[in-house]
C-alpha cells in the first residue's frame, strides 16, 4: 500500500507555463465515491490506463493503490459509468523554478478550474506557495476529482 501525500492550490496566474516540461491529455470517470474510498478509471494519452483505488483522507494523506491497465478494459469500464460528469483535463507536469508541481486544466464540465498539486514525501516535508498560486484548498472536498465528478465546477453557483 502506498500513501499519497499533497498539497492542492487553486491556480491563480500564468507564470507556470513557461515552466511545462510535460503535457498529457486526462480523461476518467468513477465505479465508486462512497465515503472514505473511491475507485477510479483514468486513461492518459489514449496510450495508458489505470485503475486506482484511493481511502480516506488524514490531513494531507491517503491510502492509494495503483494499477496499469489495458486501454480498452479502461474504455470498457468508463462505458459501464452511466451517471456523473466525467473528468476531462490537460495535466502539465513542471520544472525548474518548481519541479515536482503538476497543473491540472479542467474541461467540459469542469472548465474554468485550474488547480496545482504538489506530492511530497510525508506530511511534513518542508514546501513553499509558487506565485502563480492562490487559495489552498487540499482540505476542501470540493477540488477532488470524485466531488468534481458528482458535482461539476459549472454547478457550484448553482443552489
Amino acid at each position: 500500500m502506498g500513501t499519497e501525500f499533497e498539497h492542492k492550490l487553486v491556480v491563480v496566474g500564468d507564470e507556470w507555463r513557461d515552466a511545462v516540461i510535460e503535457t498529457s491529455a486526462l480523461s476518467q470517470a468513477y465505479l465508486s465515491t462512497t465515503p472514505g474510498m473511491t475507485i477510479r478509471v483514468r486513461v492518459v494519452d489514449d496510450a495508458h490506463a489505470f485503475l486506482t483505488i484511493k481511502g480516506k483522507q488524514v490531513g494531507i494523506g491517503r491510502p492509494e493503490y495503483e494499477y496499469e491497465i489495458p486501454v480498452d478494459d479502461a474504455r470498457a469500464l468508463l462505458a459501464m459509468i452511466t451517471e456523473g460528469f466525467p473528468i476531462t483535463k490537460t495535466r502539465y507536469a513542471l520544472g525548474d523554478p518548481w519541479p515536482g508541481w503538476i497543473v491540472d486544466e479542467f474541461a467540459g464540465a469542469n472548465a474554468g478550474l485550474v488547480v496545482a498539486e504538489l506530492e511530497v514525501p510525508t506530511e511534513e516535508t518542508p514546501w513553499e506557495v509558487p506565485v502563480w498560486a492562490g487559495e489552498n484548498v487540499t482540505d476542501d472536498f470540493r477540488y477532488t476529482n470524485a466531488e468534481l465528478f458528482g458535482r461539476p465546477f459549472s454547478q457550484w453557483g448553482a443552489g
